[in-house]
């Protein structure tokens, strides 16, 4: 469900954590997944609430907003070449660089939590999210989410 519209860019250059959140929040907008604000409702959260997370030394960004912004529920999933600085999501002073992003576009707020907690728990499982990282094309990443429960 949280794949099926396939948003995801693999193996990226992107110079700037915006022009990734922009790539990727213009992807769902053009799928009519989001609304057209909420490239900027992801921007302004960012700013107030980072989400960077650095997780055995792996930098993963997990930017989002709130549901009034939501059309249909999806995730977007993008892999850089080189990494794009977030701030630390427990840590705003701590800069992270980040060569994996998950773009959430959630519904309910008790789902949001629940995907948080699952993205962790994928993050902690070292050998499964090495598989997300090196993950190709979106075949590949839609297994390894299935494996995670995450689909």
């Amino acid at each position: 469900m949280y794949f099926s519209e396939e948003v995801a860019f693999f193996n990226q250059s992107c110079s700037s954590q915006e022009e990734a959140l922009k790539k990727l929040a213009n992807a769902l907008f053009k799928k009519g997944l989001v609304k057209d604000t909420f490239f900027q409702a992801v921007v302004d959260r960012e700013k107030d609430y980072p989400t960077g997370l650095s997780i055995n030394g792996i930098g993963v960004a997990i930017p989002h907003t709130d549901s009034i912004y939501i059309i249909k529920p999806q995730i977007g999933f993008m892999s850089l070449k080189e990494p794009v600085i977030f701030k630390d999501m427990g840590d705003d002073q701590h800069e992270i660089e980040v060569n994996t992003i998950f773009m959430l576009g959630v519904l309910k707020s008790e789902h949001q939590i629940r995907m948080l907690q699952k993205l962790v728990e994928l993050f902690q499982d070292e050998a499964l999210f090495k598989s997300v990282i090196v993950s190709k094309n979106i075949d590949e990443l839609k297994a390894i989410m299935k494996k995670a429960n995450i689909d």
